[in-house]
């Protein structure tokens, strides 16, 4: 992930590692486009009013758009006529109605956004690792010579086991590492803000020349 993805905060609301790829290049490649998006998004976490973040989020929701309808068009080719398919259309069509949720006007606008965020880091963790492996392994298989069910079937074994613990692990540890990079990024930026006064106390205003 490129410095500029973060820079305004230095920290990271969900770290891309190589349990996320699929190996279908299109989709690795938007997965971690998202991911820079939500990122930036995490660092404006403390300018939850400010034009700026609702950008973000509004560019979030957009990609996420665009990605879903690629992503489709992939598994469309596979899996059209599967309750499979069926399945993941719909958990995509809820995820921007369970955002909504998370941004309605409400009183407690610092919990609402907390939720939002621990939200999307669970979802794309649980639809990468999950959904879209799950439908990348089957998709692998039936390029290979496989018919559908033996597909469905390797991947369901492939997904099983140690690799169904690893990524239960993965879950928690990135719906902790949400909460603690929330509460890092609004801790960094009020320091910074301080600091920032303190500064300017310590000049004091000066006159055209330059004096105190």
């Amino acid at each position: 992930m490129s410095r500029s993805d973060n820079e305004h905060s230095g920290y990271e609301i969900f770290p891309w590692n190589s349990h996320f790829e699929t190996g279908i290049e299109l989709i690795d490649q938007q997965h971690r486009k998202l991911v820079a998006i939500l990122n930036r998004l995490a660092s404006h976490f403390s300018c939850a009013d400010d034009i700026q973040f609702r950008h973000l989020l509004q560019d979030l929701l957009d990609y996420t758009h665009y990605h879903f309808e690629a992503e489709e068009r992939i598994w469309q080719r596979y899996f059209r006529d599967q309750p499979l398919y069926q399945n993941h259309h719909q958990a995509h069509e809820l995820f921007f109605e369970q955002v909504k949720e998370y941004w309605q006007e409400s009183d407690d606008r610092e919990r609402d956004l907390k939720g939002l965020f621990d939200f999307l880091t669970r979802w794309l963790a649980f639809h990468i690792l999950e959904s879209d492996r799950r439908m990348a392994l089957m998709v692998h298989a039936m390029d290979s010579g496989m018919d559908v069910e033996d597909a469905r079937a390797q991947a369901d074994e492939q997904l099983s086991g140690p690799v169904a613990v690893m990524v239960r692990a993965m879950l928690e540890t990135y719906g902790k590492l949400s909460a603690n990079a929330v509460e890092l990024i609004r801790e960094k930026e009020a320091r910074q803000r301080a600091e920032a006064k303190l500064r300017a106390m310590q000049h004091g205003p000066t006159d055209e020349n330059g004096a105190p």
